[in-house]
């Protein structure tokens, strides 16, 4: 399955998708938020076959929807409108910030494509458990609790 991740903005709209199995975010464009954005993202779904779409659901510090979760709610819904795909939200919770901390974007106002792709991983992430690397620290963390070594 192949996801797009959309970072909503009210002057600008990034853009990340998926590897085809689901696993792993990458920043693909920033878009204006204009006239032709809806129009734009069904080509760009269409094109790049995408099933699910999930966009950052913005809210503010107490975890309540801001002023653009409303306009973010309706893209969802005008995109499922004109096609038959999924739409999820997963919190934005300072994917900017993040992504302006990134090696090399210090600083950097354009963005919006990457926020989309720490986005789009925290939703990749969820779905769909915790990675290889993450099992085997949870597994070595667990035979220490219990007295298991490699060192009989």
């Amino acid at each position: 399955m192949k996801y797009l991740g959309i970072d909503f903005g009210s002057k600008k709209v990034g853009f990340a998708q998926s590897d085809d199995e689901g696993l792993m975010a990458f920043p693909l464009m920033v878009s204006p938020n204009d006239k032709s954005l809806l129009k734009d993202t069904v080509d760009l779904i269409r094109e790049l076959k995408i099933s699910t779409v999930v966009i950052g659901e913005s809210v503010d510090g107490k975890g309540k929807p801001n002023a653009i979760a409303k306009e973010a709610r309706a893209f969802g819904a005008k995109i499922e409108k004109e096609m038959d795909i999924i739409v999820a939200f997963e919190k934005e919770w300072y994917s900017t910030v993040e992504a302006r901390k990134q090696p090399g974007n210090e600083g950097n106002h354009e963005v919006d494509d990457q926020a989309a792709a720490i986005v789009l991983q925290r939703y990749l992430d969820k779905i769909n458990g915790p990675s290889i690397l993450e099992e085997e620290v949870v597994e070595e963390e667990n035979e220490e609790e219990i007295g298991i070594s490699d060192n009989w």
